[in-house]
């Protein structure tokens, strides 16, 4: 089977046909409207979705998008990509087309300027991507149940690697057309699909300045946390880690440096929120 290679769209024919190949791809997953996919591919103040689809007479086979962000690396605000839609029509499976669907997608990405790709992948990806991408595995993400205020350590340090949020990203953000948030004191939450808990996004410092909303997301006092950040005192913060046989699957932080300054980073120099990936 011969197939053809070519940048993602974002005009309309586009959107809908990925959308449609987002839905067979994943039928239990009903954020995928075209409205969503515009919204996520098209509408990003930074960029728009990068990445590479795979044709098989003239119908979409096989998709990979990169979602273009900002984050300060070492101290210093780069443009990078975030890993995140991966879809191959069930009649394609088997075909290897992700390889060669990354490739193209890096390759494009450094030309256009992007220093490094960032992503969260399963038990199940995480091997591919660490043997046949090259990426590092950064560390598995923490998840934690609690409630109240989550207690920082005193002093501050250069980080390896913090997402930088400005107004116009985070506005963005959180004009996801699928997903409500609620903003509360500068933090934002979402609600889970388990009764009584919503999640915390991300609680900004005082840098920022977000405003409050009437957001209400039902009785949910109990408070999920997924992210790294060593800058936070767990011995002071009532919340308490979720034992990896009752998560639904580990998730792995991974990194691919575009530069050829071959990067890495510690666990602990990284700062990375439930905001910063497409969990909620």
């Amino acid at each position: 089977m011969n197939y053809n290679f070519s940048p993602i769209q974002i005009d309309d024919a586009a959107i809908k046909e990925i959308t449609d190949l987002l839905c067979v791809t994943f039928p239990k997953a009903k954020k995928y409207t075209e409205d969503f996919i515009r919204w996520q591919y098209a509408e990003n103040p930074i960029h728009p979705m990068l990445g590479y689809n795979a044709y098989f007479d003239g119908e979409l086979a096989a998709h990979y998008a990169l979602m273009p962000i900002k984050a300060k690396i070492f101290g210093k605000e780069e443009k990078g990509l975030l890993s995140l839609n991966t879809a191959t029509h069930p009649n394609h499976r088997g075909k290897k087309l992700f390889p060669t669907l990354a490739s193209e997608s890096y390759t494009l990405a450094a030309k256009l300027g992007f220093g490094f790709i960032i992503g969260v992948a399963n038990a199940q990806s995480t091997p591919g991507f660490l043997k046949k991408l090259d990426f590092q595995l950064v560390g598995m993400l923490k998840a934690k149940l609690g409630c109240g205020k989550i207690v920082r350590k005193e002093g501050s340090n250069v980080l390896d690697y913090q997402r930088d949020w400005d107004t116009s990203s985070l506005k963005w953000r959180l004009s996801n057309p699928e997903l409500q948030y609620k903003v509360r004191d500068n933090r934002v939450l979402a609600a889970t699909d388990i009764f009584g808990i919503q999640a915390i996004l991300n609680d900004f410092d005082s840098q920022y300045s977000l405003e409050d909303n009437k957001n209400y997301l039902g009785f949910r006092p109990i408070k999920l946390w997924i992210g790294i950040d060593d800058t936070i005192n767990w011995k002071k913060s009532f919340y308490f880690d979720i034992p990896l046989k009752m998560r639904p699957s580990p998730l792995n932080l991974i990194f691919k440096d575009l530069t050829s300054q071959n990067r890495q980073f510690n666990f602990s120099g990284v700062k990375f929120s439930a905001l910063d990936f497409d969990a909620y």
